[in-house]
C-alpha cells in the first residue's frame, strides 16, 4: 500500500503537492476560525482582562484581515519545507551522493502529510472540546510531545516551543522522508537516515535555540 501511494505522488510535481498540502492547511485554519476561534471563545477567555469596547475592536480587527490567516498558513508550509530541504540538501552533498533536486524537495513535501495528521488530530481534540476551551488549554495543548509527557506546569515559559517541537510526528516525519528518498537513491533506507538525521536534525536543533533565545529577549 505505502509502495502504491508513493508511486501516486511521485508521478505529480512538487509544486502541485505543495498546492494540495496548502489547501488542506488552509481548509483546517477555515474550520478552526468558525468552530473555535469563534466570538464566543475571545469573549468567554479576555472578558475577565478586557474591556467589551476593546474584545469587539480586536474582533472587527480579525474580520477586516480574515485573510492573512489563510497567507499564513501558506507562507509557513512553503518556509519549512524549504528549511527541511535545504538542511538535507546540505547533508547530501556532504555526503557525497547523486541525488535530484526535484527528488529531494518533493520527498520533503510528501512528508508533510505527517504534520497535517498531527493539525488534524488537535483541531479535532479542540474541536469537541471547544465549548469549555481556554486561551491557556489552547495554547498548551500538544499531543505526543515532551512538552505534554513533562507537564506543562512542570516545564519554564522558554522550553516550552523546544519541548512541544520534540514530538512523535518529527520522528515520523524524519522515517518518513528516510524512506522516500531511499525509495529514490542508491542507499538503503537506514543509509537515508544516517543523512538526513544529522542535517535535519541539527538545523532544527539551531532553529530551536534561536526561538528560545528569541523568546528570552522578549521576556
Amino acid at each position: 500500500m505505502l509502495n502504491k501511494l508513493f508511486e501516486i505522488c511521485t508521478n505529480h510535481k512538487a509544486w502541485v503537492l505543495l498546492i494540495i498540502i496548502s489547501s488542506v492547511y488552509i481548509t483546517i485554519t477555515f474550520f478552526s476560525s468558525n468552530w473555535i476561534y469563534t466570538d464566543d471563545y475571545f469573549y468567554r477567555n479576555l472578558s475577565t482582562q478586557l474591556p467589551s469596547d476593546t474584545i469587539d475592536a480586536i474582533l472587527k480587527s480579525n474580520d477586516r484581515f480574515w485573510w492573512t490567516g489563510y497567507l499564513l498558513q501558506v507562507v509557513i508550509v512553503l518556509s519549512k519545507v524549504l528549511f527541511a530541504a535545504l538542511c538535507i540538501f546540505i547533508g547530501v552533498v556532504l555526503a557525497d551522493i547523486e541525488f535530484s533536486i526535484t527528488d529531494l524537495f518533493r520527498s520533503v513535501v510528501m512528508a508533510e502529510f505527517i504534520f497535517i495528521i498531527a493539525q488534524a488530530i488537535f483541531i479535532s481534540n479542540l474541536i469537541v472540546n471547544r465549548s469549555t476551551l481556554t486561551l491557556e488549554t489552547t495554547a498548551n495543548y500538544f499531543p505526543l510531545s515532551m512538552l505534554s509527557f513533562l507537564g506543562v506546569e512542570n516545564v519554564v515559559q522558554w522550553l516550552h516551543y523546544p519541548l512541544q517541537t520534540l514530538n512523535l510526528f518529527e520522528v515520523v516525519y524524519v522515517l518518513c522522508i528516510s524512506w522516500l528518498l531511499s525509495k529514490q537513491w542508491k542507499p538503503d533506507f537506514v543509509e537515508s537516515l544516517n543523512i538526513v538525521i544529522p542535517s535535519y536534525g541539527l538545523g532544527l536543533l539551531v532553529w530551536m535555540v534561536l526561538v528560545v533565545f528569541l523568546t528570552l529577549q522578549v521576556s
